[in-house]
């Protein structure tokens, strides 16, 4: 399980997002989830600050799948957590 210290805050305003996060199961409903994500992000320009954030491993990135976890890249560390964890142990916002 990720360590709390490691948190990641995603923020975004679309409820569609918000909802389709909760649905995380698997690898490939997570890549749903994080294409759309990117997706609404480059929608609104912000393809930079995410960046940003991804250097400073605030938004995690380098994802697969480890035995049945999501394994990913936050900053120079390497974590894997549980699919139906994500939520939980990700903080997630919505504005």
């Amino acid at each position: 399980m990720t360590p709390k210290n490691s948190n990641v805050r995603l923020e975004f305003d679309a409820e569609v997002l918000r909802n389709e996060v909760f649905d995380v199961a698997d690898f490939a409903s997570f890549q749903r989830f994080w294409q759309r994500f990117e997706h609404f992000l480059e929608d609104r320009m912000v393809v930079g600050r995410l960046k940003v954030l991804e250097g400073h491993g605030l938004i995690p990135s380098d994802f697969k799948d480890v035995d049945g976890r999501l394994g990913y890249q936050a900053g120079e560390k390497q974590y894997q957590i549980d699919y139906d964890q994500i939520v939980r142990e990700w903080i997630v916002t919505t504005q």
